[in-house]
């Protein structure tokens, strides 16, 4: 987050939350802190001050949607609750060159919360010094020689290396435009998923020099600009965190099972040995009329099938005791196989539980997953999760979302399971269907209309209006959804609804959308 976007933030930012009552304070992930702020400026209603502090990325912006909170949270955040849980925002300055955020939240204690954006959060007991407005080169950039620019602060990383692909004139009018403050924001995406947001427009030598295909989007309001940005790589990058943590248990449990199988592997090449004792007892028990009752021997040299066997012997007991105890040995090593054989079976069983659990876990939302294996990818490279129950259906949408449904009305009630808080409910309006989710990595990730519409069809292709030409889809947050207490599996009821909308069919999208 550039000094300039940081500074055209604050400066949107701050009249909308001046007065506004802290509630709670969480840190969702590593670097990342989230500020529950209720009201401010007249506006009721709950606002996510978000900081993901860091030297390469940083970003802060106001979110209207929550993220997933850690069961434990650090010291340093039940510091910043017991000095700042209930208070109200009454005062705010900022340091935007250094990109700092000072928020007073005690006017006679002078209580100051600051956000850096390198640094992270901290407290302030007293009132924090803040410059003057930072100097601008008067006379042109021509003036400043390259390799002194860096001594300027207002002159950026960010913003020098945009200069580097503007003449003289187009420099000088972007720096005047920035001096002066306010105007547009520019958001670019490309279709590898990179955003950038600047507080200036990209020229295109220097969108082509990044590589790839960039998409820009112009945004008057810089909050709306960087909650979006936002959203999307910070929200999705504490989803993909939050999966891992929760695949953990099972990917230690699959780990310890798979050392478990290495030993029973051992063990069978031990237990097999001890079975093909049995071959030299019977041997030695064949020509057992060579040998007194008493005799003692160290070893013995005996006529197999294929020549002479020579025999090692324990000389403390007699040739007889040595032949039982060679068929004792090989009946244990036969019983220690059959019940090594259902050991391994469990054993077997049991981590493919545990791998497929991982797998169900990591299943990507809206991308191909971080555990994929071989056999679940299709010729396009995208991946349908293995170890859903076999009542449960997995598509892939065209634009790359999981798309789960249910069989049968116990299909449906699993399904709804499966179903994150802020994931999309799908259903035919008015009469019985199969329930389709809408996997989602956060409660602000847009679904394209695309995706609602093939869920829409999914729905429709298991319902009472499958044989017409076009039906009829509503569609809630799961969270709104709920199982109905004394009915048959897969009855809901419907607390609140997103809306409704209409879909012609298409017989053949199953297909294709297995195959996605």
């Amino acid at each position: 987050m550039d000094a300039h976007l940081f500074r055209r933030f604050c400066e949107a930012l701050l009249p909308r939350i001046m007065g506004a009552r802290m509630e709670k304070i969480h840190a969702p992930g590593a670097h990342v802190i989230v500020f529950t702020l209720y009201g401010g400026s007249g506006r009721e209603g709950k606002r996510y001050l978000v900081l993901k502090a860091d030297r390469k990325s940083p970003l802060l912006f106001l979110a209207d949607h929550r993220t997933a909170v850690n069961a434990e949270p650090p010291a340093f955040v039940m510091r910043l609750r017991k000095h700042l849980s209930g208070r109200r925002l009454c005062r705010a300055v900022h340091h935007w060159t250094k990109r700092r955020l000072y928020l007073c939240f005690d006017d006679m204690a002078e209580l100051w919360l600051c956000l850096d954006m390198r640094e992270g959060p901290s407290l302030l007991f007293e009132a924090p010094q803040c410059p003057d407005e930072p100097l601008w080169p008067e006379a042109g950039l021509s003036s400043i020689p390259a390799e002194n620019r860096k001594g300027w602060d207002v002159l950026t990383p960010a913003l020098r290396r945009t200069l580097a692909f503007l003449d003289g004139l187009d420099a000088d009018a972007l720096l005047m435009d920035l001096q002066a403050g306010g105007g547009d924001v520019f958001s670019y995406e490309n279709d590898e998923g990179r955003r950038e947001v600047s507080a200036w427009p990209l020229p295109p030598a220097q969108l082509a020099a990044m590589g790839g295909t960039w998409r820009e989007k112009v945004f008057e309001d810089p909050i709306a600009a960087l909650a979006e940005a936002g959203e999307d790589l910070v929200y999705k990058e504490l989803a993909v965190q939050a999966r891992q943590a929760a695949a953990r248990p099972f990917a230690a449990e699959a780990a310890r099972l798979g050392r478990l199988l290495d030993k029973l592997d051992t063990e069978e090449a031990r237990l097999v040995a001890m079975s093909e004792k049995q071959k030299d007892a019977l041997l030695l028990q064949g020509q057992l009329y060579r040998f007194a009752p008493d005799e003692k021997k160290e070893s013995v040299t005996l006529e197999g099938p294929e020549g002479p066997v020579s025999l090692r012997l324990d000389k403390k007991r007699t040739v007889r005791e040595n032949m039982a105890a060679l068929f004792h040995q090989a009946g244990r090593g036969k019983r220690g196989l059959e019940h090594l054989t259902r050991r391994r079976e469990e054993v077997r069983a049991q981590k493919d539980a545990a791998d497929e659990a991982v797998l169900r876990t990591l299943a990507a939302v809206s991308g191909t997953g971080s555990a994929v294996t071989a056999r679940e990818k299709t010729s396009e490279g995208k991946a349908l999760p293995s170890g859903l129950p076999r009542q449960v259906q997995a598509f892939r949408s065209s634009d790359n979302f999981l798309l789960l449904r249910g069989r049968d009305t116990r299909g449906n009630a699993l399904a709804l399971k499966l179903a994150a808080p802020h994931d999309y409910w799908i259903h035919t309006a008015d009469g019985p269907s199969a329930h389709v989710i809408i996997r989602r990595d956060h409660a602000g990730q847009q679904v394209p209309e695309r995706t609602l519409q093939e869920a829409g069809i999914l729905a429709a292709l298991k319902s009472w209006q499958k044989e017409q030409e076009s039906a009829d889809i509503q569609y809630a947050l799961a969270k709104y959804i709920h199982p109905m207490k004394n009915a048959a599996p897969g009855m809901v009821r419907i607390d609140r609804s997103e809306g409704s909308f209409r879909v012609r069919l298409d017989h053949d999208l199953e297909e294709r959308l297995q195959k996605n």
